[in-house]
């Protein structure tokens, strides 16, 4: 029998910019990698502002690279999503102290979207899964504010294209990481 998907929450403050572009591009390079059904990406924001749409610069983003963020709706992190997530990947590190001051008891699962890039890019080719979180949290440098990928909210198109560029240059070694290899 196999394991279950790994669940990957990427939190960012609102649910409406950052997180969900992540999620939904991290799904995208997922569908056209061989094992991508093995990773199941989701977004929340912390403390969230539920029911809202996607920012619409960060939408843009989105439909420049073939996605539509029309069926976008904001949710905030919970203690359920929390529990069932295996990776909670944040986007800036007052986002992080937030999920461990709400659930101190997860904070093995919590790492900073660069925090894990960079624990994930010294461990490849490595670990898999659950085991590939806790080995990034064993290698991984201190997260900070200087790892944060600035909230284009309300900042205008070029925030946006900066925000999702930034997104962009982690994501496929994080999703080699998490589904696994390209078969040769």
């Amino acid at each position: 029998m196999s394991a279950p998907p790994l669940r990957v929450v990427f939190v960012c403050t609102a649910n409406i910019a950052r997180s969900p572009y992540a999620e939904r591009r991290t799904a995208q390079l997922l569908a056209a990698h061989p094992h991508g059904r093995l990773v199941v990406p989701l977004s929340a924001g912390m403390p969230g502002y539920p029911g809202r749409p996607m920012d619409p610069q960060m939408g843009k983003q989105l439909r420049a690279h073939g996605l539509d963020p029309a069926d976008h709706v904001s949710r905030s992190l919970s203690g359920a999503l929390v529990d069932e997530a295996d990776l909670l990947l944040t986007l800036d590190f007052a986002v992080r102290m937030r999920i461990f001051d709400a659930w101190p008891g997860h904070s093995e699962k919590v790492l900073g979207l660069h925090q894990f890039a960079d624990a994930v890019g010294r461990l490849l080719p490595g670990p898999l899964g659950a085991s590939l979180v806790d080995a990034a949290q064993r290698v991984s440098r201190p997260d900070s504010m200087t790892w944060d990928v600035s909230d284009p909210h309300g900042r205008g198109g070029r925030a946006a294209r900066r925000c999702a560029e930034e997104i962009d240059a982690v994501l496929p070694r994080i999703v080699a990481a998490l589904a696994g290899p390209v078969p040769g």
